[in-house]
């Protein structure tokens, strides 16, 4: 049951009655009065358990865009009913409006449309829905909650799209317009042209050189068809909680707000798998922990995406550390031949993991790794505060650990691993940028 404000204003009307007869016996026939008239409007409120309620939406979506849940009221009485109708979804959803009021005719139906704009990934189921049948006075109505389950997939927001154009026109100046003179186990022979000063004598192709007038030196390319792996950490590194980053006018950055280390790995991950895709290698996903949480693998072009996508749905943190020696076997697993081993995870201060050492240790002795660690952006910008005595011992705390994650990203160098560390919003733009470096000197 609900009574509206009608009712509040009805018992008001009753005051001149109370002030010309004024007697307590008045106002107390007044109010009787007014219950008896809510009482008949609430009997004679059609009720709303005999209503069918319907539940649609448009998904799945980004974590960025907007979806319509559309409810539909459905009226089997024989006469008109005036409805509220609450349709609840979580609040990470933010819907609006939070109510919709109905006029349905007899044995019609209505619909309600709510605007969600989810700020999360996450698989969201909605609650119930809300219906309130007011009588002819609209002054009571009957409310019940009835069950219309329905559930939205909302992707990861892949805030890193925007700068997949200009890392594929850099892509396309490396592979199509600009053959190289450095070779490696990454690179496959393109063609011959003419020695320059500056070549390396050791590509000079002497047979084609007595042919001409002149020398003449084998050109490489980039080679195509390699393998990349990419191994995100939802484990206890993942969960942490980095700071927004500051709006400094790179191009680069992305804003990712208030999000785990996880969130970062997982857009520094996407860029960089469509990227290689685009670049015509196999992208294999990892998701581990002290188990392996998704895994995507034979997906090429547009189904990657879209693979990658729906596995990470709703995949979150772990309290739990991330079991190396699982990764170690999952890479292997996955791959046979020498491929690129990106680790999206937390360099430990130096001595601190020595797991991580090992595991790195291991890997790179059959592929290229490159371990991508995303920095808290609070602690970068703490290192400038002076203005007070709170910042400056706060900026000290901040030296000292940037000193002791130095000199972890220097042990897992010399243990054989390329580091990329950088600011969470910087982090896809600089995962994708060692790539194309790896690829440019042939050492993928």
């Amino acid at each position: 049951m609900s009574i509206s404000w009608r009712v509040g204003a009805l018992a008001l009307l009753g005051a001149p009655l109370v002030v010309a007869f004024p007697h307590v016996r008045t106002a107390w026939a007044w109010l009787v009065l007014v219950a008896a008239v809510c009482a008949l409007d609430l009997v004679l409120a059609p009720s709303p358990r005999g209503l069918g309620v319907r539940r649609e939406a448009t998904g799945p979506i980004r974590a960025d865009e907007t979806a319509e849940s559309v409810l539909v009221v459905t009226n089997p009485h024989r006469r008109g009913v005036l409805v509220d109708a609450r349709d609840a979804w979580p609040p990470s959803l933010h819907p609006e409006p939070g109510r919709h009021r109905l006029r349905i005719g007899a044995g019609g139906s209505a619909r309600a449309v709510t605007l969600l704009r989810p700020e999360r990934r996450g698989v969201r189921r909605a609650d119930h829905v809300t219906l309130r049948a007011w009588g002819p006075l609209r002054l009571a109505a009957r409310q019940v909650s009835l069950d219309a389950p329905l559930s939205l997939a909302v992707l990861p927001a892949f805030r890193a799209r925007r700068l997949l154009a200009s890392r594929l026109a850099r892509l396309h100046e490396l592979e199509g317009a600009s053959a190289t003179v450095m070779r490696g186990p990454g690179t496959e022979f393109d063609s011959l042209r003419e020695y320059v000063r500056g070549d390396d004598p050791r590509d000079i192709d002497w047979r084609a050189s007595a042919r001409s007038d002149g020398l003449v030196v084998r050109t490489w390319r980039p080679e195509r068809d390699r393998h990349v792996v990419i191994v995100l950490d939802s484990g206890r590194c993942g969960a942490a909680l980095l700071g927004a980053g500051a709006d400094d006018g790179d191009a680069d950055r992305i804003d990712l707000g208030v999000a785990p280390r996880l969130d970062a790995g997982i857009e520094a991950g996407l860029l960089l798998g469509a990227l290689a895709d685009r670049a015509g290698d196999r992208v294999h996903l990892l998701v581990l922990d002290r188990r392996v949480r998704a895994r995507v693998s034979g997906a090429r072009g547009p189904g990657f995406l879209q693979a990658a996508a729906d596995a990470l749905v709703d995949i979150s943190p772990a309290l739990a550390p991330l079991d190396w020696s699982l990764v170690v076997a999952e890479v292997s697993r996955t791959v046979r031949h020498r491929a690129l081993v990106v680790l999206a995870t937390e360099v430990p201060p130096a001595g601190a993991d020595p797991d991580f050492l090992d595991a790195v240790a291991a890997l790179s002795a059959t592929h290229t790794v490159v371990v991508a660690s995303a920095q808290d952006p609070s602690t970068v910008s703490a290192l400038a505060g002076r203005s007070d005595a709170d910042e400056v011992y706060l900026a000290a705390a901040s030296s000292r650990a940037a000193r002791e994650d130095a000199a972890g990203c220097a042990d897992a160098s010399r243990s054989g691993a390329v580091v990329v560390a950088a600011e969470a919003g910087l982090l896809p733009a600089r995962t994708a940028d060692a790539y194309m470096r790896l690829k440019k000197a042939g050492l993928l």
